[in-house]
């Protein structure tokens, strides 16, 4: 991330990038995010004077709470948008991930500011008039569409009280506390006319699939690579958030773990087959940017022994190809409304970086490069397992010599191991019980009558 924040210092100041240092008034940041949202989103680096030069800023975490508190509180509608720090030069800047907002226009004290080159303007008249009748003229989106029948007593208390804790102890919604269902709701965008919406059931209904038969998770898991016979078929439902938790748990527990082994030790640590990281990333994209339109579809992972695959109803943003999943690119989750509850609850953390991590994570276990591919209304994410690394085995010379000397499937005695080594029989004994502990022979017998029948296993 380091490289990609020189490369916009050294680019300088655009109408989607703005420097500020100094002492720099909350008012001062509220406007230019404002008119970032209503045009075409951006990025805010705070502690960057004009030149270029890297100034940073005193307590960058005090800077960060302030910034999250007094944006979700001044401006209407509440905005997806991310606030991380970064070191830079000795320095620590921040930085503000602004996308392009989703339910334009975007107010800030009921004024309207745009962007326009590098500077931030109130909107006149004709401008204001303008980014209304633009969003006037939108399709609402499913997720904000009014839900008849569907009333807070339907909701899951336990999810609302979560949500409730989690946004306040993030302090990515501002300080008040937010007592009241209604209130918070209302706080989240998921009411629309004073009814709540498509996207309230999503995320809190007790029983969602009573109100759509596309909120739920399903888990497949397969036999091998190649065959349809399935393991285990788990349907998730319940909460977004809480699906997703159960999904990951119910993922992990289908793949286990691959088998690592120290250099200096022969006992196996175990890691995760997959990423934790690169799971949770996945599932969040998935429910956050899949289209609850489609009949029958939906979010669908399948495990194979050596990979799996997770996969999404919907489509990648228009003009958007696969290629730009594995660099930054900007935010633009089909249901924003949605993508801001999980980034509130600190599900989602700096905007438009989270495809890159998943690559890192993969390859920081030796797994192949994860893919995404886009086809007949389904994104999906493939996710290779970690290869299982080769034993490093500290043999004697003996031992060595022995193994490269025995066939797999002939019998050996501990006789012919001390001929062949020149040891005495009683060492040869524990050379020989050691190497059928490891797996290189199968022990049968007791006694005198004891034979090593050798193994295919290689060292």
């Amino acid at each position: 991330m380091s490289s990609e924040i020189r490369k916009l210092v050294k680019e300088g100041e655009s109408e989607s990038v703005e420097f500020k240092t100094g002492r720099v008034h909350l008012a001062t940041i509220a406007k230019s995010i404002c008119a970032m949202l209503n045009s075409q989103g951006g990025v805010i680096l705070v502690g960057v004077a004009d030149d270029g030069e890297i100034a940073g800023v005193n307590d960058p975490d005090e800077s960060m709470a302030e910034i999250n508190s007094h944006i979700a509180e001044q401006l209407s509608p509440v905005p997806l948008f991310s606030v991380s720090s970064h070191a830079i030069r000795d320095k620590t800047i921040l930085m503000i991930d602004v996308p392009q907002g989703a339910d334009k226009p975007y107010s800030l004290d009921r004024v309207f500011y745009v962007r326009v080159g590098k500077q931030t303007f109130r909107a006149d008249a004709d401008t204001t008039a303008t980014i209304v009748g633009d969003a006037a003229a939108k399709l609402t989106r499913w997720e904000a569409e009014p839900l008849p029948g569907f009333e807070i007593d339907d909701c899951n208390q336990f999810e609302l009280e979560s949500t409730r804790i989690e946004i306040l102890d993030s302090g990515r919604l501002g300080s008040r506390f937010l007592d009241e269902d209604l209130d918070l709701l209302q706080r989240l965008q998921l009411t629309q006319r004073g009814q709540l919406t498509n996207g309230a059931a999503v995320l809190f209904a007790r029983d969602p699939l009573s109100w759509s038969p596309n909120l739920a998770i399903r888990i497949v898991s397969f036999v091998t690579e190649k065959t349809a016979d399935i393991a285990n078929d788990t349907l998730i439902t319940g909460p977004a958030v809480s699906s997703f938790h159960d999904a990951v748990t119910k993922i992990q527990q289908l793949t286990g773990y691959s088998g690592r082994f120290g250099n200096e030790s022969v006992e196996r640590e175990d890691v995760p087959a997959y990423p934790v990281y690169a799971l949770r990333e996945g599932l969040v994209n998935a429910i956050v940017h899949r289209d609850y339109t489609l009949l029958g579809g939906k979010i669908l992972v399948e495990i194979y022994p050596n990979h799996l695959t997770i996969q999404n109803p919907g489509r990648l943003p228009t003009g958007w190809k696969v290629a730009d999943l594995k660099k930054k690119h900007g935010s633009v989750p089909f249901n924003p409304n949605i993508a801001r509850v999980f980034y509130l609850r600190r599900l989602m953390e700096q905007l438009g970086i989270g495809t890159q991590k998943v690559v890192d994570e993969c390859k920081k276990i030796g797994a192949d490069v994860p893919k995404w591919s886009d086809s007949q209304d389904m994104v999906t994410l493939t996710l290779f397992a970690a290869p299982e690394p080769k034993q490093s085995f500290d043999l004697s010379n003996g031992q060595r010599e022995f193994l490269k000397a025995s066939l797999k499937g002939l019998s050996y005695k501990t006789i012919d191991f001390a001929e062949m080594t020149g040891v005495v029989v009683r060492h040869a004994q524990r050379e020989l019980a050691e190497l059928a502990e490891l797996g290189f022979f199968t022990r049968q017998g007791k006694g005198p009558a004891t034979t090593y029948v050798r193994t295919d296993k290689q060292f």
